[in-house]
């Protein structure tokens, strides 16, 4: 069974709705699959902070973890608030992670520090991602983000096969897009997006990796 940690900034004035609809969406498979589940940590806005990382998240090492959020970032750390609570300076407590998220960014510097620290894959953007949060476009964009960490979970599939099905759904999406004539820079923010995604660490990676037995 898995210990997961969800992060995300519900407060946010623009995104906030989206990255709640995203955590929400990965809870409900979760509910279904709750034979994987040993622990959920749900970090609101509120809790998005250095201090909370240091005192509870910590806890969680040396077993295994993933760590999921849905945050704004930077290329060296998660933000919420306008203030850094996942940097350079304790990713270390991310050490024997999953470390996944849809921040802008934080595949330049931060995610080669959690893989030197030890975190065992991580998967996030290097460049800007985007969201359109009109109705009719939103839930595409909930999908295309979650799908490498839900077919990591309901599949047998590595975490390296997930994140490159991840990048072939994308490229789906937006080929279907293209054919039904649909808003240019709705496909082209699906296609920056995908071409923005990267997996660092071990692409070998498969959740029973992740189970904690005690």
């Amino acid at each position: 069974m898995i210990n997961l940690v969800i992060a995300f900034d519900n407060q946010d004035s623009k995104l906030g709705r989206y990255f709640e609809d995203c955590r929400n969406d990965i809870l409900s498979l979760l509910d279904e699959q709750n034979h994987l589940v040993k622990s959920i940590l749900r970090m609101a806005s509120n809790q998005c902070n250095e201090a909370y990382i240091d005192v509870v998240v910590s806890q969680l090492n040396p077993n295994p973890f993933i760590f999921v959020a849905y945050t704004h970032g930077t290329d060296d750390g998660l933000k919420c608030n306008g203030t850094s609570f996942v940097s350079v300076d304790n990713c270390h407590y991310f050490a024997n992670t999953l470390f996944y998220s849809t921040a802008c960014l934080i595949g330049r510097k931060l995610a080669s520090e959690l893989i030197a620290k030890g975190c065992k894959t991580f998967i996030g953007f290097k460049d800007k991602s985007e969201v359109f949060e009109c109705a009719s476009y939103r839930q595409t964009f909930i999908e295309c983000d979650n799908y490498a960490l839900k077919m990591f979970l309901i599949s047998d599939s590595t975490i390296g096969k997930a994140f490159d099905s991840m990048k072939v759904h994308y490229t789906s999406k937006i080929d279907r897009l293209m054919e039904l004539g649909e808003d240019i820079f709705y496909i082209a923010a699906l296609r920056e997006n995908r071409d923005a995604l990267v997996c660092s660490g071990d692409r070998n990676l498969k959740k029973e990796d992740l189970f904690v037995l005690t």
